[in-house]
């Protein structure tokens, strides 16, 4: 048990005590108090007192005055209607630093999810078109929600699905073909082509709406494994999955498996004539829809009039062919939040095909730039490695500046290493249901709500130990300065944090944490004297709060992702 749900549980004994049998006390009644100053944890009275038909400050003096002191908890007050716990500075403080240290990496994970399988499914770009900052938000994203649940105890699947087939395949290589013909393109180039390719052929459409019957019909070809189109869609495919796969290994998005929408799209359509003939499905004007009117979801269509599959034909296939796979307790789905009612639509027909598994949609906003939204389609979209190669260049830029004796090797990984820390935590700190604009210079700084600023936090606790050959040696009792009671109590905080952000799939809660604790401990490192040669064992602990911090911090940005520099 960590040492705030240790304190917790002495106050619970402790009050259920006091209270006796008039009342059912239940755990999740002591939380924190409502100002700080007031202690550590709080019992509000307010719905004894209305049982009772008494002032609830009345019981609250009351109460506090039957609690005495306990191991972790020195003070039980009264304040109005609450009855406050304050913990033990040694004995709290000495029960954080052995969970840091003891726990190491694996301090703040917990065991909610012990027995239960979910898997999540994410990371769904398409092929033939690039890799851009609007597919970040859900890769990063989706691979935070993977971290979190994994963190909380439970056994995680991690799903890629990519869309490889449908309208804007075939849209790309009639690009391909009209405007690139039998050109021979270099391999660092495909990606980028397939790009234009696309966008090439929405503006042409725009012209010439004529072209919109030939892109039909490739798709058509391309369901019936037609030649040459086959043979060109499979070359290009893999051109796609190329740079997917080098992207998401520079990400560190890590999917366990790679379900293809080629794959499940004649298994979808052999279940859309199962829907048929079993009265789930019905034809409405050659279409083939779930009439989902009795849940207000409207008409949920599932194949259209030529026979020709959706996004659902293959959806409906693949969420059963998972459930077949890794059987999870929970399916969640992190997609785009315009897609929230497709997605009602979805489980609702899964349960009329008598699935009744947990079906959880995470959804988000869009990204855009501070110039505005981007498109594929107008081919306005700003590239990942356009973005990862600007912010890369900066900060080569400015390390150099900073440390003109690191050799090139060093300084480009370390440049690497923050432009991916800034680009995650921007994408990560904003609650998804929110539109986000992604600012390169804002996302940069060392200072601010920033990844470089927790970054920099963490190399600087690194360098003091280069300032003093004496080694750090964690102790409460030599840690009395407030602030270093303050840093122990928020490090405690941290199990909470993951559990509640897992819970709620927000890592956004995460990364405010962790900003909040460098905060704290930047302020700390400016106004207490870390360093002292004539008191070792006061700088001994000093040097071992600073790791425990340092430790912490780093597990948070483990959690998003994020690695670490030991400089900065």
């Amino acid at each position: 048990m960590t040492a705030r749900s240790i304190a917790k549980k002495e106050a619970f004994v402790a009050l259920k005590k006091a209270l006796g049998k008039t009342f059912t006390l239940e755990a999740d009644m002591i939380v924190a108090p409502p100002k700080p100053e007031l202690g550590d944890l709080s019992f509000a009275c307010f719905m004894l007192a209305k049982g009772m038909g008494r002032n609830p400050a009345e019981i609250a003096t009351e109460l506090a005055a039957k609690i005495g002191p306990s191991t972790m908890i020195k003070k039980i007050s009264s304040a109005g209607p609450y009855v406050n716990f304050t913990f033990d500075d040694e004995a709290f403080g000495t029960h954080v630093l052995d969970d840091v240290l003891k726990s190491k990496k694996r301090y703040g994970r917990g065991t909610t999810g012990k027995g239960k399988r979910v898997l999540v499914e994410y990371a769904q770009p398409n092929t033939h078109k690039e890799f851009h900052v609007g597919h970040l938000r859900n890769a990063i994203y989706g691979q935070s929600i993977v971290n979190l649940v994994t963190a909380n105890g439970y056994d995680t699947v991690a799903a890629a699905y990519i869309g490889d087939i449908g309208a804007h395949v075939a849209k790309a290589i009639w690009g391909f073909k009209k405007f690139y013909g039998d050109e021979t393109i270099a391999k660092e180039d495909r990606a980028k082509v397939l790009g234009d390719a696309y966008t090439k052929a929405t503006q042409y459409i725009d012209d010439h709406p004529e072209a919109k019957e030939e892109i039909s019909d490739i798709q058509r070809k391309l369901e019936a494994e037609e030649q040459p189109w086959l043979g060109l869609w499979k070359e290009t495919r893999e051109w796609s999955l190329d740079e997917f796969r080098k992207v998401f290994a520079e990400l560190g998005v890590k999917p366990k498996v790679w379900y293809f929408e080629s794959e499940v799209e004649k298994p979808g359509k052999e279940l859309v004539r199962k829907m048929l003939t079993d009265g789930i499905a019905k034809k409405s004007e050659g279409a083939t829809i779930v009439d989902l009117a009795d849940e207000n979801l409207g008409a949920f269509l599932i194949l259209k009039t030529d026979g020709s599959s959706l996004y659902a034909t293959k959806d409906l296939a693949l969420a059963l062919q998972k459930d077949r796979d890794y059987a999870p307790d929970r399916q969640i789905f992190v997609i785009d939040v315009r897609q929230s009612l497709y997605m009602k639509q979805l489980f609702s027909a899964l349960k009329r095909l008598d699935f009744h598994k947990e079906l959880v949609h995470v959804g988000y906003e869009m990204v855009t730039l501070p110039d505005g939204a981007m498109s594929s389609r107008k081919g306005n979209i700003v590239r990942y490695d356009e973005l990862r190669d600007a912010m890369f260049t900066a900060l080569v830029d400015s390390t150099k500046l900073r440390h003109p004796e690191w050799k090139e090797k060093v300084v480009n990984a370390n440049a690497l290493t923050i432009a991916l820390a800034a680009m995650k935590f921007m994408m990560l700190r904003q609650d998804p249901g929110k539109i986000l604009v992604f600012d390169m210079e804002e996302a940069m700084a060392t200072d601010g709500f920033t990844g470089p600023y927790i970054l920099y936090t963490i190399a600087r606790i690194n360098s003091v130990h280069g300032k003093t050959k004496i080694a750090s040696f964690p102790l409460a009792s030599a840690l009395t300065d407030p602030q270093e009671v303050q840093l122990l109590r928020k490090v405690s905080e941290y199990p909470g944090i993951v559990a509640q952000a897992g819970a709620e799939m927000r890592p956004s809660l995460v990364c405010l944490y962790a900003f909040e604790l460098a905060q704290m401990f930047s302020r700390y490192y400016a106004e207490v004297h870390m360093i002292d040669e004539e008191q070792p064992s006061l700088t001994a602990a000093r040097l071992g709060l600073a790791d425990v911090v340092s430790s912490t911090l780093t597990n948070a940005m483990d959690l998003l992702g994020i690695s670490v520099v030991k400089a900065m």
